[in-house]
């Protein structure tokens, strides 16, 4: 229904290749799927944001992290906080066809996943909050007591 439109790239282009080329190393040692995408499919890689795709925005006490897991078991994913750094990692399962079917386009991500998030603060990793509904996480971290800030009283 919907296809990726990018500029051709110009064949005559060193750089274009040079960048193809690292991308696919990149790909190769992260342990992704490397080639077979032509062009086109080096262009996508360039510009594909993160897995998992988040939202993260400031709340009263801390920080709100959405992120998008659709079809991905809870019990697949794991979450930790250190310090001022959250990472979740996990997995999502290929979708299997059936025998004699074939696959047209795969764009969604199958496999291992991990993702760190540098936070603001230092956050209190016990009182981290994560909830999993219509195949959005919402992480609610709030922040660590001595970082909270302190009104201080003047003296007159």
């Amino acid at each position: 229904m919907f296809d990726l439109v990018t500029w051709p790239r110009n064949p005559w282009s060193i750089f274009d290749e040079l960048e193809s080329l690292q991308d696919d190393m990149n790909r190769l040692f992260t342990g992704q799927e490397v080639g077979g995408r032509g062009q086109r499919g080096a262009a996508w890689r360039r510009r594909r944001p993160s897995y998992p795709l988040m939202n993260v925005w400031s709340a009263e006490d801390g920080i709100v992290i959405d992120a998008e897991l659709p079809g991905v078991d809870p019990k697949d994913v794991d979450i930790s906080v250190l310090g001022d750094q959250l990472t979740l990692r996990g997995k999502v399962n290929p979708v299997q066809v059936a025998e004699g079917e074939t696959y047209h386009r795969r764009e969604r991500p199958a496999g291992e996943f991990a993702r760190t998030l540098q936070l603001p603060f230092r956050a209190a990793a016990d009182a981290v909050k994560a909830n999993y509904k219509n195949g959005v996480l919402r992480l609610t971290v709030p922040r660590s007591e001595e970082e909270k800030p302190k009104r201080i009283q003047i003296e007159a």
